[in-house]
């Protein structure tokens, strides 16, 4: 049970990353580079999160 809530946690991470890209290319079209750069950082952060809870549903696989 709990590989595949790990598996689902990991899927809505890696989503809710691109949503942070998104918006960052959002504010980049604004000329609003400060805040551009500070999503770039909160999205590369999801989606290492993202990618160990995609690792650890790996390893409760077996």
């Amino acid at each position: 049970m709990r590989h595949y809530f790990f598996e689902v946690l990991s899927i809505l991470l890696l989503g809710g990353s691109l949503l942070f890209f998104l918006e960052c290319i959002d504010y980049l079209k604004q000329r609003d580079y400060v805040a551009s750069i500070i999503l770039l950082l909160i999205g590369l952060a999801v989606i290492s999160v993202g990618k160990e809870m995609a690792r650890l549903a790996l390893a409760q696989k077996d």
